[in-house]
């Protein structure tokens, strides 16, 4: 069994056992809980908290980090500190997140880190971000749909539907991961990481068309908020948010002008005729991806309905597109089913389509040990080659 007492520069037991208390205070997690996590005895894990091990296993080290959702470095030296003091940002920016989000918001943080270090490797380059948007006045609205037309344009889009607006984040040098947050009223945040700079969580609990409204959403503080963003550690999307919430609501306007460009609706027959009206919003819904009650209110805000038609729009059934219609633009085609439900499952915790592309690559060209792909998986060995069969990574 490794030690990591015989690893020049590491911090002394008994600060390890300081940090992993801390951390394991931070998640909500009792002594038994994160001994259980950690697949410890009681004695053994109070005993490391306490820094009463000596030698001090590394692999205890490695499995409360792995319990925890934390790269074990930080355990053992300074050199992530920054990165465990964002995390504790977002946390106080959340307000009262539950253990299970604190543990997602902490994974999130590893595969952040982990994504940048993957390019590096394999030396792919990372888009540089967009310049920051320069606004004037206090006409929110109004910046968010200028700044949505202006980005449309310089991703020459038009008025076409975007595709996948995951990719468009990515492509413009954002990363972006999805986090089921099943017990919060989190939509989405956006952090300037440490190493990894810009980088997005949207909550995969939400509707498949409401990820990409929030993936929007985002992208807007991004472009608008960037120094917020950076002097405050995080900015956190709520479901529910005040009106007077201006910047919530620019990032709003911005993801619905970009998503649903108004001049979109010229491409379409609307009339009168309440069924045909139906089917025409339908369809604006399935080709622009958004749900259909954006695309009326789009519509009554853009004057192509009345008040009136959009409260009878919203209060008829079978408006809704159904969730089987939905593709996830982050699932390759090509798999079985058995395979498409579990690469649904891993995207919850954050395994996109891009991030397990890296992680293939990184393999097949030898540029990581089979031991560091499971290792940043947060799995053993044997779970790990199991993974890569139950999501077709073709390894």
């Amino acid at each position: 069994m490794a030690t990591v007492d015989r690893i020049e520069g590491v911090l002394a037991p008994d600060e390890i056992g300081r940090r992993i208390r801390e951390v394991r205070q931070e998640t909500g997690l009792s002594v038994d809980e994160a001994a259980e996590r950690s697949h410890l005895t009681r004695q053994d894990y109070q005993r490391l908290e306490e820094g009463n091990l000596s030698p001090l296993p590394g692999d205890y080290v490695l499995l409360v980090a792995a319990a925890f959702g934390v790269d074990f470095r930080y355990f053992i030296s300074t050199d992530l500190d920054d990165e465990e003091s964002q995390t504790r940002k977002i946390y106080r920016a959340i307000g009262e997140p539950s253990t299970a989000d604190r543990l997602a918001i902490r994974r999130f943080m590893r595969l952040c880190a982990a994504e940048h270090e993957l390019e590096q490797i394999l030396d792919v380059p990372h888009p540089q971000l967009p310049a920051p948007h320069a606004v004037a006045g206090s006409f929110y609205k109004g910046h968010g749909a200028t700044g949505a037309q202006h980005e449309r344009a310089r991703l020459r889009l038009r008025n076409a539907p975007i595709n996948n607006v995951f990719d468009v984040l990515r492509q413009a040098g954002v990363r972006l991961f999805r986090f089921a947050l099943a017990e919060s009223e989190v939509s989405g945040l956006t952090i300037i990481h440490p190493t990894a700079g810009a980088c997005v969580l949207v909550n995969y609990d939400e509707d498949l068309y409401r990820q990409f409204f929030s993936a929007a959403h985002e992208y807007a503080h991004v472009l608008f908020d960037r120094r917020q963003v950076e002097e405050s550690g995080c900015i956190v999307s709520s479901k529910k948010y005040s009106r007077e919430d201006l910047v919530e609501i620019r990032a709003n306007t911005f993801a619905s002008e970009f998503l649903l460009p108004r001049s979109a609706f010229d491409r379409y027959s609307l009339t009168s005729n309440p069924q045909q009206l139906m089917a025409a919003i339908k369809q604006i819904a399935r080709d622009y991806r958004v749900n259909t009650p954006v695309v009326a209110i789009a519509l009554k805000e853009a004057g192509r309905i009345s008040e009136r038609t959009l409260r009878s729009f919203q209060a008829a059934s079978g408006t809704a597109i159904p969730r089987a219609d939905k593709h996830d633009p982050d699932i390759p085609g090509g798999l079985t089913e058995r395979q498409i439900r579990r690469r649904h499952e891993v995207s919850k915790q954050g395994l996109s389509g891009y991030f397990l592309e890296l992680l293939r690559r990184a393999i097949v060209q030898h540029q990581i040990t089979f031991a560091r792909f499971a290792e940043i998986l947060d799995m053993s060995v044997l779970d790990a080659r199991r993974f890569v069969d139950d999501v077709g990574l073709g390894i």
